[in-house]
């Protein structure tokens, strides 16, 4: 349940409330956990299985070339520091922990492809892309 005070919180306890007597009594000791669906440290995680998702999407139809390389680097060391993070801090948030590796295992590899494809002779690389109306074959 959440603390605050503004709309937003009120709108969270009246749904939370409202749904706590659908709650069937043999779930009624994941809903009341510490990091059951009644806190945010439920939902974070849920939620953050979208870049795992995108990531994966990624590993399998998107191009070397295509992969931004920043990005990639940036979301597998926020990966890796909340990874520690979730073992941390109380109550330990396993579901928390498993999603920061997957998103650092999978952008890892698209950091690890970006790489390849670059050792592997980049420079012989057409940039054909439907939104870019230039051919660039010149070297780079």
């Amino acid at each position: 349940m959440s603390r605050g005070s503004g709309p937003l919180s009120k709108f969270y306890n009246v749904i939370i409330n409202s749904l706590d007597p659908l709650v069937p009594q043999s779930m009624q000791p994941f809903w009341t956990s510490p990091a059951g669906p009644r806190t945010v440290f439920f939902w974070a995680p849920l939620f953050k299985w979208g870049l795992v998702v995108a990531g994966l999407g990624d590993t399998l139809s998107r191009p070397a070339q295509n992969v931004s390389l920043n990005q990639c680097i940036s979301l597998a060391a926020t990966g890796l520091i909340w990874s520690r993070y979730s073992v941390v801090i109380t109550p330990k948030n396993y579901s928390l922990l498993s999603v920061n590796l997957a998103v650092f295992v999978i952008q890892s590899f698209l950091v690890a492809k970006h790489l390849k494809w670059r050792m592997e002779g980049a420079q012989k690389t057409v940039y054909n892309h439907s939104s870019f109306p230039f051919r660039s074959e010149d070297d780079w």
